[in-house]
């Protein structure tokens, strides 16, 4: 029953919301939980370490996001090709994203080995953290094929009606990582270098794991060699819903290395801080990115299948339940700020400036969820354009002119203030879209009494 389609279309939309969410969300969760402890080990190195990796993190991310824009993409042409009965078209989306993250790992590998230290420079490495940096982030982008192709397959599991064998596998290889960490940093002296190590071979056995799904025939869609070879109109449709999920992430990290780059003129310790408390917000807002996960696939197959009633029905509990984890933990942070900065570093310079920034920087926090499940609403629908829109609202259309003003007239308070007044405009935005659209697609804005 977990690996048949079909009844995306028929089950209580409660009970899918669980059993598509409940997994992404525990493997998000845990996946955030790796990406602390791994902070946790490197700032026992220091706040100069914390500083590198606040600064390679965003780089990093960067090939997640081509991996999550590309996963998603396929996710969305898979699910709604399944919900109007087309398995070949579904096929050969998973095979297409499979062979595009082959050619984007060799692709990132010979520009790391060439660009690197100039793409360093660009973001604003200063010279004291150049070695530490760049020797991070020699690892990553060596081994950047396993970051696209676990981002990638974890989104088609899901898409084939398989959330619990992708939270398994989220699961694996983030205990994977934090079993490795202490070993390659610590007990071989590896350091920096020896947390990206551990992130690398982390993801070797659960890419190995989820190729065997699809190409063993374990998948209810059947994925061949052949099914790898480039199909450009198929191509073309994963990305018409997978660049917006794509600049999502981009504008995330873009607006981070904004921010470290502002943030470089007032030492290394704000660099730092802000890399603690972006690691702090996703682990925060992981929740509902899992929430939103497992919506796409719900929406996409019932938009397929032609049931309004449906996609209302989990756009509001969807919606609903982001709202309600975000806003939890936007209080607990708002409260016992000391006690969570305090987990990486007990430098008080650190402690101080991380504790008053993570107050400000959390405030509209219980808006974030709407918007996040929005966005996914639209790329669930095949509606590229208004999803790229909200996912650039936020942190690039927004928040970047925010900080970059604020930050002159109001120095480093500025940059901290930029975040909550981001949220709140793109919340407002984010509303006026999506009753919009669903009036244009004539799904009930009001809840009916009658079951869908």
């Amino acid at each position: 029953m977990l690996n048949d389609p079909a009844r995306m279309g028929k089950e209580k939309i409660g009970r899918l919301l669980f059993q598509f969410s409940f997994p992404a969300i525990v493997g998000m969760v845990v996946m955030a939980t790796y990406n602390i402890v791994d902070t946790i080990f490197v700032g026992m190195l220091g706040s100069e370490a914390i500083a590198a990796l606040s600064i390679a993190f965003p780089l990093q991310m960067i090939l997640g996001a081509v991996g999550i824009g590309t996963g998603v993409g396929a996710a969305s042409l898979i699910s709604r090709s399944l919900g109007a009965g087309d398995e070949e078209e579904a096929s050969r989306a998973a095979g297409q994203v499979i062979g595009l993250a082959l050619v984007f790992g060799l692709v990132t590998a010979l520009l790391g080995a060439i660009f690197l230290r100039p793409v360093l420079s660009f973001v604003g490495t200063t010279p004291e953290l150049m070695p530490l940096t760049e020797e991070y982030m020699q690892v990553i982008t060596s081994g950047s094929v396993m970051f696209f192709l676990i981002m990638i397959l974890n989104n088609l599991l899901r898409a084939v009606g398989n959330p619990l064998l992708s939270m398994k596998i989220m699961i694996l290889s983030a205990l994977t990582n934090i079993a490795l960490d202490p070993i390659f940093i610590f007990l071989l002296g590896m350091g920096v270098q020896g947390a990206a190590v551990a992130t690398v071979l982390s993801k070797i056995v659960s890419v190995a794991i989820m190729l065997y799904y699809f190409f063993g025939g374990k998948s209810p869609i059947q994925v061949t060699i052949s099914a790898l070879r480039p199909q450009g109109k198929t191509i073309l449709n994963v990305y018409r819903t997978g660049f917006p999920a794509m600049f999502m992430q981009l504008s995330i990290n873009t607006s981070l290395i904004i921010a470290n780059y502002i943030l470089a003129g007032y030492g290394h310790v704000p660099v730092a801080v802000m890399g603690l408390i972006f690691r702090l917000q996703m682990f925060a807002i992981m929740p509902i990115i899992g929430i939103s996960q497992g919506l796409l696939p719900i929406i996409g197959y019932n938009f397929g299948a032609g049931k309004p009633t449906r996609i209302r029905e989990a756009l509001l509990k969807g919606a609903g339940a982001s709202t309600l984890i975000v806003t939890a933990a936007g209080v607990v942070l708002v409260l016992y700020p000391t006690f969570f900065i305090n987990l990486f570093s007990s430098e008080q310079e650190l402690l101080a400036l991380g504790s008053h920034a993570l107050r400000i920087m959390v405030i509209m926090f219980p808006l974030i969820g709407t918007q996040v499940v929005s966005a996914v609403f639209f790329q669930a629908i095949g509606k590229g354009l208004p999803s790229l829109v909200l996912s650039l609202l936020r942190e690039v259309i927004l928040f970047i002119p925010f900080i970059t003003i604020f930050s002159r007239l109001y120095g480093l308070e500025g940059i901290w203030l930029a975040r909550p007044v981001s949220d709140l405009l793109a919340f407002l935005v984010t509303i006026t879209f999506i009753i919009r659209e669903l009036k244009h697609q004539g799904i009930p804005l009001h809840v009916s009494n009658k079951r869908p």
